[in-house]
């Protein structure tokens, strides 16, 4: 009787410091949270924006894109493309969410990466394809998760990849073509955009307060709280100034 008592007394300290009071254990079958809420902004950028420098492709003949140009600060309207937004902190905490299905696309096209950021879950597929009538390689420069680089050697060329660890930003870059680049953030939750034109982007999430991180490939990296209700919406705007980083 005693050695039972023992052994249940041990157990019940082992669960214990598996699960501290105040966490939650998430099991498989938890349903996910309902994206019923709405988080939309802009991404508004302040001073002036610098000139797009233009890209020469000579070096490749089969690079026929005369109208290239580069992506590193791209303004419009008055907003600022190409900056990844995603859910830091606050209610997310002991949340699951299912990785989502969707297949994403990363495409070289007239010797540049469309699009020029993107988001995805862990372990979501990302497949890259070679749309040119020319060579590329695929150069991802992830320190958390495992780099790679691979050649895809013509037109037609799929490479699928995933990635089994958060991190941001990873950048992507072709060694044939060395003016061609792109970052990826990678997220456990599917509660990431991308601004687009005008800066706007839009978010789908749980009701909650949450901590919300917008970060540029050269600009940096920005902050805010903000509160949606359930089935409700709120706006929440951020501001990239020319010389938070040299924008030149």
């Amino acid at each position: 009787m005693h050695k039972t008592l023992l052994a249940i007394s041990l157990f019940s300290i082992l669960a214990s410091a598996c699960n501290p009071p105040g966490i939650t254990e998430v099991g498989p079958d938890t349903p996910a949270p309902a994206l019923t809420a709405t988080l939309k902004g802009r991404i508004l950028f302040e001073g002036t924006a610098p000139t797009p420098k233009k890209i020469s492709t000579s070096s490749d003949p089969a690079c026929k894109n005369s109208n290239l140009v580069s992506e590193e600060v791209v303004v419009s309207d008055g907003g600022l493309e190409n900056v990844i937004l995603y859910v830091s902190g606050g209610d997310i905490e002991g949340k699951r969410f299912p990785v989502s299905k969707e297949e994403l696309v990363l495409s070289q096209e007239g010797c540049h990466y469309v699009p020029h950021a993107l988001t995805l879950q862990v372990n979501q597929t990302l497949k890259i394809v070679n749309n040119d009538e020319t060579a590329h390689n695929i150069h991802a420069w992830s320190e958390i998760n495992s780099a790679f680089n691979e050649s895809q050697s013509s037109k037609g060329v799929v490479t699928p990849k995933t990635f089994s660890k958060e991190e941001v930003m990873i950048p992507v870059r072709c060694d044939v073509h060395n003016w061609m680049n792109a970052f990826i953030g990678v997220f456990n939750t599917p509660l990431s955009a991308v601004s687009a034109k005008g800066g706007a982007y839009e978010l789908k999430l749980p009701g909650g307060t949450y901590t919300i991180t917008a970060v540029h490939e050269k600009l940096g990296k920005q902050e805010q709280m903000v509160t949606v209700a359930e089935n409700g919406s709120a706006e929440l705007n951020f501001t990239f100034k020319a010389d938070d980083k040299s924008a030149d």
